[in-house]
């Protein structure tokens, strides 16, 4: 391509010839509706994969699509990204840093417009696991590629995508969707000098797959309130199952802990989702009008009652995980959820208080209280339970 075209699309793989193949499709302009290659181009970063995409192959899904074999040992993604959006000329950058996500056909035609309507859009799309759950518990019950392979044999996707929201039985995490808030995008798209002035991925999330770099980068994004934060209303993207180590890990292997830990160390403190409402821009294909409901019946839930009684935004995912498994069967399990998680908060808060007053009081008055931190723990551990029934 002659010109430097609008918006380039920086996507990250690692040993997943399977999962590119599959990706890269749902990049290319024969898939994308309403866009034509010369509207973005496609830069596929191998991230020192022991078997590498190779040119050729890359270069088959468009003559918009570049491919760059990133030379390196580090099993954290960030760098290679920044430098390919460092590299970038175009105005725009859409940064994807996980390449088993596939995309439905709206996000670049719709990520465009959002450019066009919006003077500092970060535009964002929600993520969901393909396979009937989500695939840190799919694992253990035998979910695997071939089973996948099977499951997207299935339907036509390649010539509607939104039909995946079909072979989706849950989020990629706990939320719900495009009506409650975010924690995460794995397909984000904004200004190269917006990207520019966050100061990108921090290069200290050296953890596989970057560790929790992304809800880093996320969170900095949503507090920064000159950014126009749009979700994409109607469409998504899916993540394949390819043993990612946290992504595909079973809950009990779940490196959250560890990644986590080097959170604190880099912010100081512990991670909170930032509750910010966004901008919707998009249409609901009949597809995805199962998810709507189930996500609008949850999410406007969740804002009805932050303005009412604020969550505990730094345990965020348990409950509202269990408030969308029980409103997939009762909507008044959901309600439930709700008053539960709210007394849990009370709870919280109550320890906080007690424990401030007994380290007050002294240290053997202190000691009365050592219970209560426990309590909390285990009345937490009960909403995550019963979300993993």
């Amino acid at each position: 391509m002659s010109e430097t075209p609008l918006l380039t699309v920086v996507v990250v793989f690692f040993n997943m010839p399977r999962e590119a193949a599959r990706t890269l499709w749902t990049l290319s302009p024969d898939y994308q509706r309403e866009v034509a290659a010369e509207d973005y181009r496609v830069v596929v970063i191998d991230h020192g994969s022991s078997r590498p995409l190779g040119a050729d192959f890359v270069a088959g899904f468009g003559k918009n699509f570049v491919y760059r074999f990133h030379e390196t040992k580090a099993v954290s993604p960030v760098q290679a990204l920044n430098q390919a959006v460092a590299e970038s000329f175009s105005e725009l950058v859409m940064v994807m840093i996980d390449g088993a996500h596939m995309l439905s056909p709206g996000v670049i035609a719709n990520a465009l417009r959002a450019a066009r309507a919006w003077t500092e859009p970060f535009v964002t799309v929600v993520g969901f696991h393909l396979g009937r759950e989500n695939q840190n518990r799919s694992v253990s019950h035998g979910y695997d590629q071939v089973a996948e392979d099977a499951l997207l044999n299935r339907v036509a996707w390649r010539e509607n995508g939104y039909l995946l929201f079909e072979l989706a039985g849950e989020l990629a995490y706990d939320c719900a969707g495009w009506f409650g808030p975010l924690a995460e995008s794995n397909c984000f798209m904004m200004k190269k000098t917006s990207y520019e002035r966050l100061g990108g991925f921090d290069s200290r999330f050296t953890e596989a797959g970057g560790g929790l770099a992304i809800l880093d980068f996320f969170r900095r994004a949503l507090l920064a309130e000159e950014l126009d934060y749009i979700v994409l209303l109607g469409e998504g993207s899916f993540h394949q199952f390819h043993g990612g180590v946290a992504s595909n890990a079973p809950y009990a292997e779940h490196p959250w802990e560890r990644f986590h830990r080097q959170y604190r160390d880099i912010r100081g403190e512990a991670y909170r989702v930032v509750a910010r409402r966004p901008h919707l821009l998009g249409r609901i294909n009949p597809e995805v009008d199962a998810w709507t409901r189930l996500c609008a019946r949850v999410g406007l839930e969740w804002w009805l009652a932050e303005t009412q009684h604020p969550h505990d935004l730094e345990n965020f995912f348990c409950p509202i995980g269990y408030a969308m498994l029980a409103a997939k069967t009762d909507p008044r399990e959901a309600r439930r959820s709700a008053q539960l998680e709210r007394e849990i908060v009370d709870l919280k808060q109550l320890n906080d208080q007690l424990s401030l007053q007994a380290k007050l009081a002294g240290e053997k008055t202190a000691a009365k209280v050592k219970l209560l931190p426990r309590a909390w723990s285990a009345l937490s551990g009960i909403i995550n339970r019963k979300r993993r029934l």
